[in-house]
């Protein structure tokens, strides 16, 4: 096989398996439905219990409380709703104190979502929630809230008539032995008083929390399946673990997974300057192209504060309450790295030869001039991965500088011979990556 076409299949391969990532990429979030401007019911899956969720949940209540929302539903009983609002709009904390001792020995009854709500009235507080479950600790605080409306005179309001249905709910619900069954009654009941309580807020922009099952898409039967077939396109459905593996492509922090690329890269070239570059580099160095040069130089400069500056350089894998989660676009940090073994190996091929010009210009596995056309193809594709876009133009700058460098020099070395030089192989580094 030629150098020409080992040249096309490796940058074939390169293109695949690029392709290959963003398509993987696209596909990961297949069984989210992401809110448009259209979207008037925002719903998001949870894993009860779990710190980093109530976290993020928090900051989609308070983005859309900006935006002007004011109507959170939630995973509760009609009445536990209606306990929190009235909670709300006092002072002290009882009301909350005695939800959660209702709570208490179930998954919601945690601290982290205590401090969530705690977050919400201080940071939201014209918040309106809505409880549509069935009637969870009806005995508890279901009978509390129904004697709480009897003390007050709304024994014959629209409170007390929802809260009656909400008990009732509860008892057939646990009164129900079969499993199959009682979920069933539970989806069916989840959307019922859903669309009956979206019709009571005046059917405008809101925001749902509740566990994944019934927000899935992909699952016939449950909450979301009935509110889809019910409102069609208006309704979303986004799960929180797929927004705890996104992350902020110019989030900044250091990159341990960066740092190691970066040695790699530097490592080899500190090794080549100190003697062990090939004998006539000096003076073909010496007619470097400026514009070229400056180019190079402020590639690396870029390239390596992006490395170890910008966390979403590294592979993005979170363990999380529903499993170990892979971002799909991985294969594209994988690529890159086997990009830099590769590079790794072309300077170990180098360092054991007569490290002649033609040995620091040759190519390798398909790639010529390897020494920058490797790196830099490495660079680019992390760049793509991470989707920062200074990552990528840092890329694009080192690669004009570098590899055109690196080009004019080879050519040179095809039309020169090296003996005809006459220079020692102990000149300056001028041409590290």
């Amino acid at each position: 096989m030629n150098e020409r076409t080992k040249t096309v299949l490796a940058f074939v391969i390169v293109a695949t398996v690029v392709l290959a990532g963003l398509a993987a990429g696209s596909f990961g979030t297949g069984g989210d439905i992401f809110p448009s401007e259209d979207t008037r019911i925002m719903l998001y899956g949870e894993s009860h219990g779990n710190r980093e969720y109530y976290e993020l949940e928090l900051g989609l209540w308070q983005e859309c409380y900006e935006n002007g929302c004011r109507d959170l539903f939630m995973e509760l009983p009609y009445y536990t709703a209606e306990y929190l609002n009235i909670w709300m709009k006092m002072s002290s904390d009882g009301i909350l104190d005695a939800v959660f001792s209702d709570l208490e020995g179930t998954l919601s009854g945690n601290e982290y979502f205590r401090q969530m709500l705690c977050e919400i009235k201080r940071t939201c507080p014209d918040t309106v929630f809505y409880g549509t479950d069935v009637g969870h600790q009806y005995d508890t605080t279901g009978r509390r809230y129904l004697a709480f409306l009897e003390e007050n005179g709304l024994a014959d309001s629209q409170y007390h008539e929802l809260a009656e249905e909400c008990v009732r709910q509860g008892m057939e619900f646990y009164g129900e032995s079969d499993p199959t069954l009682s979920g069933e009654l539970r989806e069916r009941c989840m959307i019922s008083n859903f669309i009956s309580a979206y019709s009571r807020c005046g059917e405008g922009r809101i925001m749902g929390i509740y566990g994944s099952w019934h927000t899935d898409p992909g699952t016939p039967g449950v909450m979301f399946a009935g509110l889809r077939e019910h409102y069609g396109d208006i309704i979303s459905s986004v799960r929180l673990s797929t927004l705890a593996t996104q992350r902020s492509p110019y989030r900044i922090g250091l990159c341990l997974s960066g740092l190691v690329f970066l040695l790699m890269l530097v490592i080899p070239n500190v090794l080549w300057a100190r003697g062990r570059q090939p004998a006539g580099y000096e003076h073909i160095s010496g007619n470097e192209n400026r514009i070229l040069l400056a180019l190079e130089r402020a590639g690396e400069a870029a390239v390596s504060a992006c490395l170890l500056l910008f966390r979403s350089m590294g592979p993005s894998v979170r363990l999380l309450p529903e499993g170990l989660f892979i971002d799909p676009r991985i294969i594209l940090w994988i690529a890159s790295f086997l990009l830099m073994i590769l590079y790794e190996c072309w300077w170990i091929r180098y360092f054991r030869s007569e490290r002649t010009l033609e040995d620091f210009y040759s190519s390798f596995a398909g790639f010529p001039v390897a020494g920058a056309s490797l790196p830099v193809t490495a660079t680019l594709i992390l760049g793509i991965y991470s989707g920062n876009a200074v990552m990528i133009v840092s890329g694009l700058i080192l690669g004009i500088g570098h590899i055109g460098i690196h080009l004019m020099h080879r050519k040179e070395v095809l039309q020169t011979p090296e003996e005809d030089s006459g220079l020692s192989a102990e000149a300056p580094n001028t041409d590290a990556v």
